[in-house]
């Protein structure tokens, strides 16, 4: 186990006006496997991420740091891993597991909308079943800030919920069609605002489970860093 010590106080809690789970983070992780979203999934999404070692990754609404932690793993010692969340309880949950498991991910508090690092700091960045939790403006700011952060060519993997894929998910999904955070998900329109946001090219990598996808969008190659959303 790391002798890494813990912070007592992690700081002002960044504002958001996107969901944060902090009630759930004592149980999160158990919920998420209960509900098939265990190793296999997390196995999934950093094998579409084709991470190297030495590569630098955010994790964008890392929850508990299941995915940050394991991303470490793939870019071993000469890479940096962060992981941001707007719930300290489930901060605080991800710094304690990985001094647990020893693991070198880094872990803050913070919101995709104003995400506290340098233009063109990252190779890669995940948003993990986390967008539909974001009003629509500030999924469109939160995915200006990630394609601000990363490299040129850099990718992000977002894994989301996407238009239905059988008539059932339809009928058990409807609902969310009448909340703003999720309903651009139930509509099928994630790539479009990827595109939106300037990334080129934007991929569907896999799908899960009949309602979410795993898409791959690229920062261009062209060293044209959009300035931040940042006011």
């Amino acid at each position: 186990m790391s002798d890494r010590p813990l912070p007592q106080s992690l700081g002002p809690t960044p504002a958001t006006r996107g969901l944060t789970l902090n009630w759930m983070a004592p149980f999160y992780d158990r919920v998420c496997r209960a509900m098939g979203l265990g190793p296999a999934f997390r196995e999934r999404t950093v094998g579409i991420a084709a991470l190297r070692p030495g590569e630098s990754v955010l994790d964008v609404g890392c929850g508990t740091g299941v995915l940050t932690r394991r991303a470490a793993q793939d870019v071993g010692a000469a890479g940096t891993v962060w992981g941001i969340d707007p719930a300290p309880d489930m901060i605080r949950v991800a710094l304690r597991n990985a001094a647990a498991e020893d693991s070198p991910a880094r872990f803050k508090p913070g919101v995709i909308e104003e995400i506290a690092f340098e233009d063109a700091s990252f190779d890669a960045a995940f948003a993990s079943l986390m967008l539909h939790h974001l009003p629509p403006d500030v999924k469109r700011a939160g995915l200006r800030e990630v394609r601000r952060v990363l490299k040129p060519g850099g990718r992000l993997v977002v894994v989301d919920l996407d238009r239905p894929r059988h008539p059932l998910w339809w009928l058990l999904l409807w609902p969310l069609r009448f909340h703003d955070g999720p309903s651009e998900n139930i509509e099928g329109r994630i790539p479009g605002l990827l595109t939106e946001s300037g990334f080129d090219p934007v991929s569907v990598a896999d799908h899960w489970a009949g309602f979410v996808t795993f898409w791959v969008a690229r920062a261009p190659a062209a060293a044209s860093v959009p300035a931040s959303s940042r006011k």
